[in-house]
């Protein structure tokens, strides 16, 4: 999380505003778009064509010529009480680029209004349900079919369907409490005549679909910047929520209580990781899809991103343990990802690499491997050298004798190097 914000803020995004779009699904969609990769894809590509030609067609409204927008998406997978709930997360430029006099210029796009969220929400959900419609997923009424067009970990592993649907639906699938905590899901995709209901400023939600734009950052606060990267990039869970109760249970505080008034909730072992195994992607499924000029196939990507070498994660200056042995036989020094310490920087605000006597930055000397080396430096330091002892084994293989007998002989040769056997 904090290695793709960082590198996000300090090599790819440029100083512009953004703005990010939430996007939910209908219930019955969230349990298609986890079994179809391609079909999560060409909703993503639905949603950020909506996007970006709300974007074009406003620059083009103002006189503007050929205006590109961009967008990079994440795909969260997970509610706050770790239900199955694959939503994106779309950071969007406030504005569009254009090329002037071969050089990338920025044309910032006025502030977008409630009337906007709902012109757009409409398009995207129309355009989602005629899509399902043409592939069999909906009939002419807009009512849910049987499609088998899955991924083949699902339509091959029961057990990884069962956790998934029983994760959307609050329930547990295995276990001897199998079924129990039911929860409505809802009305699916909704009635073709429903509109737009305002949940709250810049927030819309119709047919089963919320679109929430009200998340937006100024050119100048990069600190903010990276803190709604991170948020976007985050892990389903924090450590700080999950605990384990005296009687081997998992209690998981939720971040907001539902409107009954729950705070908690309570697992078994098996049932929890039931859960994080439910949240796990299928295989060669795309958390973040780049789009647009950020496009890796965009002849606008090198012009407008800042650091367009850069590919991927932290490169710093070149270290000599790095270097490697080339064709010819010369060295050749790799770049370096960033040290723990930088990371750790960056997230908690503590450079534990900082010498509290100069100010100065700490480099590695050695690393003390030998047993001996280590306890004299431990005892140096006023720490227990001695390791904590193991806990006894939670099961024990139970012995067991092998009786041999005169036709089990096997024959051999004589010439044959045979281990001593003792037998009765």
């Amino acid at each position: 999380m904090a290695e793709s914000a960082a590198h996000l803020v300090d090599n790819v995004l440029p100083h512009i505003p953004y703005r990010q779009f939430v996007l939910s699904y209908p219930f019955p969609l969230r349990y298609f778009i986890n079994a179809s990769r391609e079909l999560c894809g060409k909703i993503h590509n639905i949603v950020t064509a909506s996007i970006h030609s709300y974007y074009k067609k406003t620059a083009e409204k103002s006189g503007i010529k050929n205006p590109a927008a961009g967008s990079i998406s994440f795909l969260q997978r997970f509610g706050s009480d770790l239900r199955l709930n694959p939503h994106h997360h779309i950071l969007v430029p406030e504005g569009v680029y254009i090329v002037a006099r071969d050089k990338p210029v920025f044309k910032k796009a006025p502030k977008i209004t409630d009337e906007d969220v709902e012109k757009l929400l409409k398009e995207i959900s129309a355009k989602v349900r005629r899509y399902l419609v043409k592939k069999g997923y909906l009939n002419a009424e807009g009512e849910i079919c049987l499609n088998p067009d899955v991924s083949s970990i699902f339509s091959q592993n029961e057990a990884v369907s069962m956790a998934a649907e029983s994760s959307f639906r609050n329930r547990i699938a295995f276990g001897e409490n199998a079924g129990k905590y039911v929860t409505r899901i809802g009305s699916g995709f909704g009635y073709e005549e429903e509109i737009p209901f305002a949940k709250s400023r810049l927030c819309r939600t119709m047919h089963g679909f919320s679109l929430h734009c009200a998340t937006a950052v100024k050119t100048s606060d990069r600190k903010g910047l990276e803190r709604l990267v991170s948020y976007m990039a985050r892990g389903p869970l924090a450590n700080e929520r999950v605990t384990l109760t005296g009687h081997g249970k998992v209690k998981l505080k939720l971040k907001t209580n539902y409107s009954d008034g729950t705070s908690h909730l309570l697992f078994t072992k098996s049932e929890f990781i039931e859960r994080l195994a439910a949240l796990i992607p299928p295989p060669r499924t795309h958390l973040v899809r780049w789009s647009g000029f950020f496009a890796p196939k965009s002849p606008l990507r090198k012009l407008i991103t800042l650091k367009p070498k850069i590919k991927k994660g932290f490169q710093f200056k070149p270290c000599s343990h790095d270097s490697k042995e080339g064709e010819d036989g010369s060295k050749e020094k790799s770049l370096s990802r960033s040290s723990w310490a930088r990371v750790l920087e960056r997230v908690f605000k503590i450079d534990v690499a900082k010498c509290d006597r100069c100010d100065g930055t700490l480099k590695p000397v050695a690393a003390v491997t030998c047993p001996d080396g280590i306890r004299s430096y431990l005892t140096h330091m006023d720490l227990d050298p001695d390791p904590p002892v193991r806990d006894p084994p939670r099961h024990r293989q139970s012995s067991f004798e092998s009786h041999l007998y005169e036709h089990d002989y096997l024959q051999v040769p004589q010439d044959t190097d045979l281990p001593a056997l003792s037998y009765d």
